[in-house]
């Protein structure tokens, strides 16, 4: 009898224990996490759906976004009557109202127009084609409008009015402010492990907080001010019903505060969450710690390097003392004056471009690929910048894959010198290590049985490569400023002020590194 009594008591907690929306147990696996665990948590759970095509978009929004009278729901325009087939976008953008398109919200530039991002319909809205093209690739913000404004002032375009950004922002309307914020914090949080790749006015470039403090205290800021609408959950629920995923910041009103705000000390509760004890927070928000850049740059993070084809000074490594994370790194077959560096990928193999050495340096030479070092001893990553991959070995044959992340052995590898040489050898596939094969001439993956190779560092500008910055005596010249790991931080900014507002830590302009204190 209590045995029974037991089984139903489980069985009515089961029963019960269920998520929003008809989400039943989706989000359990984020249960009891808060902050940067739970964004990572969920991260693990959305990232998982099914990656459509470009074209399998137009099909979706009569699913996604038709409104009551079965015409297109568009947020960037008031004044649009669009039928879902017949004002498909075919390359006439003659003014507002003309037909609409496929509006990747989160611009595919900042991310490099990689998938599974450029198609997914979480982000990738119906929007009047004239509008979207004044958009552009600007970053949301609130303005005046004074480049241009929708019809009825219902989006607008033109210099930033919000604090901690100053160029030009577009604007949406008030009504879908929310809406955007909650697709961008899907975004950040949907493919977190991607983040440092992107480069945009909004993000940091790490996984957490992700974005920049204006843009986050902007986008929270909307997000309370426009709730979740009917609108939104509907369609938040015909996108699971295609790609299998949802938006958890629809599904849990407010949940970016538990991510970023006033509940970052609650923990999350998928099936008993109260969205109307949520303490909202839009101005105290997560920044980016140095004690986070160096975790994620100890784990392979990279950006934009600060070279990502070479020349300039390189030396010769010949220990692992000199293996340093964040480093650029050429990998070199040496023959003296007729010597050859890896270039660009090929069919799975890597090109040889023609340098010389002399001695234990080189200058490197034009087409050659710097490589950024990340990881960790015994797993170290091999990041390409000029192609935004890392090297990867996918299976027992001669070639040199790349893979988008270094989630996997494949794209990790074992680094060791001998006799002057230096081993790379991959660690899923361990009998292949890299090589030069120069009756080719290539760079692939060989088991010991072509000639050896050598790694060269890029050398920095003095003995201790720190330099400082005299304000006084500096030209008004315009620079751009790395971080180590080699994320551009700044575009386009004078010498003299290129290091305000920048957190503790060195970073890199006209190829000399600075420090912050």
């Amino acid at each position: 009898m209590v045995a029974a009594v037991v089984l139903l008591l489980h069985s009515v907690v089961l029963a019960w224990a269920q998520g929003p929306n008809n989400s039943g147990t989706y989000y359990e696996n984020a249960n009891g996490t808060r902050g940067k665990q739970l964004k990572t948590a969920l991260a693990a759970i959305i990232n998982k759906h099914t990656v459509l095509s470009y074209g399998d978009l137009w099909d979706c929004y009569s699913k996604t976004d038709v409104r009551s009278d079965g015409k297109i729901w568009d947020m960037y325009s008031n004044s649009t009557d669009f039928d879902p087939v017949k004002d498909r976008d075919k390359g006439n953008h003659d003014g507002e109202g003309a037909t609409y398109n496929r509006e990747h919200s989160f611009p595919k530039s900042w991310f490099n127009k990689k998938s599974p991002m450029v198609t997914d319909l979480m982000h990738i809205v119906p929007t009047d084609s004239y509008v979207n093209g004044m958009r552009s690739s600007y970053p949301f913000g609130e303005t005046n409008g004074e480049i241009f404004q929708s019809e009825g002032s219902f989006s607008k375009l033109g210099a930033s009015k919000t604090p901690g950004f100053n160029g030009t922002v577009f604007e949406p309307a008030d009504e879908y402010k929310g809406d955007f914020a909650r697709i961008y914090f899907y975004m950040v949080t949907c493919y977190e492990n991607d983040l440092p790749h992107w480069n945009c006015e909004m993000i940091d470039g790490y996984t957490y907080p992700a974005f920049n403090e204006w843009a986050l205290k902007l986008l929270l800021r909307w997000a309370k001010n426009d709730p979740v609408s009917e609108k939104e959950i509907n369609r938040n629920n015909a996108v699971f019903g295609i790609q299998k995923n949802r938006n958890p910041y629809v599904d849990y009103p407010g949940l970016e505060q538990y991510v970023w705000g006033g509940m970052m000390d609650a923990t999350f509760n998928y099936a008993d969450y109260d969205a109307k004890s949520v303490k909202y927070e839009v101005d105290k928000v997560p920044t980016t710690t140095d004690e986070q850049r160096g975790e994620e740059d100890n784990n392979g993070g990279q950006g934009t390097d600060i070279e990502i084809t070479g020349s300039g000074e390189f030396v010769k490594v010949a220990s692992a003392a000199n293996l340093i994370v964040g480093n650029q790194y050429m990998i070199v077959y040496e023959d003296g004056a007729n010597s050859h560096a890896m270039g660009a990928s090929s069919n799975d193999i890597r090109s040889d471009v023609a340098i010389t050495v002399d001695g234990n340096t080189t200058n490197g030479g034009n087409g050659v690929h710097l490589l950024t070092l990340g990881g960790k001893v015994g797993a170290y990553t091999l990041y390409d910048a000029a192609e935004n991959k890392y090297l990867s070995l996918n299976e027992k044959k001669n070639k040199i894959h790349t893979a988008d992340n270094a989630d996997s052995d494949n794209a990790k590898w074992r680094i060791s010198f001998k006799d002057d040489k230096v081993e790379i050898i991959n660690v899923k596939f361990n009998n292949n290590q890299i090589q030069f094969n120069s009756s080719l001439p290539r760079f692939a993956c060989y088991k010991g049985t072509q000639k050896a190779i050598s790694l060269y560092m890029k050398k920095t500008s003095a003995a201790t490569g720190i330099f400082s910055v005299d304000n006084g005596n500096v030209a008004t010249i315009m620079v751009d400023v790395y971080s180590l790991d080699g994320r551009r931080v700044k575009h386009g900014v004078e010498k003299k002020q290129a290091l305000n507002g920048l957190q503790k830590g060195i970073y890199i302009m006209d190829g000399k590194k600075y420090v912050v204190r």
